[in-house]
């Protein structure tokens, strides 16, 4: 398949490599002027989680890139992966110059995905949550990548568009997790996040929250009062399995997550690499601002905040 990955950040860089190397022709967008950056190709160090057990891979990736696309290039499927907030400025570039590709947006948008039909037909988007992360060191990419993605219909409908898309990722020895209602799971796992961020600013990093029990129950504390903004918007939470641990009897839901990230590696190599401190401030801050205009009580959630709006500084 004809795929352009549009930027070439930890996410897209990730699954470029393995969409690549599965056999698929590759291309990334870069902004005009940042081609030159990656002339010489970008060194992965990556925790992978196809693997059992996971291992330690290392490659250079020759990514192909480009400055600028057209509809002309003839791409088949898009992959837009970008911080929840910037979506916005990226549709009006898709506009133009996506023809009939299909459109994967690698986004856990917490307002919804209403505006999309401003730019493209809905018929061309597809939801989806990528399971990978880390952060750059100069040219060096140093991160983990899950053996699992979740994808998803708007309208939820199982297609053979989803099927097909869902294949690529399969051939790349990624498990695709099929979700009936994406926009409902990707809120259930943004606001579970959220409660989380809000712990690990509070531990001073995500490797001391993740060996403290004690601070993970403040984080299912908020964890648990975020759903709850979910459920004000109408979502089944106890339909989602990621939701039910959180109701758990709380000493016993931080001890799951605190065991979880001792046997699952590449996702506590995702936490602890992630570098983008403003994404997950405004993480917190849309979940929390959402919960106040619904009237819904929280407060673990905002005991959080000024850990959030003055970070400590954040040591391993």
């Amino acid at each position: 398949m004809k795929i352009l990955m549009f930027g070439a950040g930890v996410i897209n860089t990730l699954y470029g490599y393995a969409l690549s190397e599965a056999g698929n022709d590759v291309t990334h967008y870069v902004r005009p002027g940042k081609k030159k950056m990656f002339e010489n190709g970008i060194q992965l160090n990556f925790l992978d989680g196809r693997a059992n057990p996971p291992e330690q891979a290392s490659a250079h990736y020759q990514a192909q890139i480009i400055e600028d696309f057209s509809r002309a290039d003839g791409y088949e499927l898009v992959i837009v992966s970008v911080r929840h907030y910037q979506l916005g400025s990226v549709l009006p570039i898709l506009k133009d110059k996506v023809g009939n590709a299909d459109v994967l947006i690698f986004n856990g948008n917490w307002n919804g995905f209403g505006d999309l039909d401003q730019y493209l037909p809905l018929s061309q988007f597809v939801l989806g949550f990528p399971v990978a992360g880390g952060g750059y060191n100069g040219t060096t990419l140093d991160g983990a990548l899950l053996d699992e993605i979740r994808l998803g219909e708007l309208e939820g409908k199982s297609t053979p568009r989803l099927e097909r898309i869902a294949k690529v990722f399969r051939d790349a020895n990624l498990k695709v997790d099929v979700q009936s209602n994406m926009q409902q799971w990707l809120w259930v796992h943004f606001a579970i996040n959220s409660g989380i961020i809000g712990a690990a600013f509070k531990a001073g990093s995500a490797q001391k929250l993740l060996n403290s029990i004690p601070l993970l129950r403040t984080g299912i504390l908020a964890g648990r009062e975020a759903l709850e903004v979910c459920r004000a918007r109408g979502v089944n939470v106890d339909s989602f399995e990621d939701a039910k641990s959180f109701y758990l009897p709380v000493w016993l839901a931080a001890a799951g997550v605190w065991y979880m990230m001792k046997s699952n590696l590449p996702a506590r190599k995702i936490m602890e690499t992630h570098t983008a401190l403003d994404e997950l401030q405004v993480i917190y801050r849309d979940v929390l601002k959402t919960g106040e205009e619904l009237g819904i009580p929280l407060p673990h959630f905002k005991a959080l905040k000024p850990f959030v709006d003055k970070p400590p500084v954040l040591n391993p």
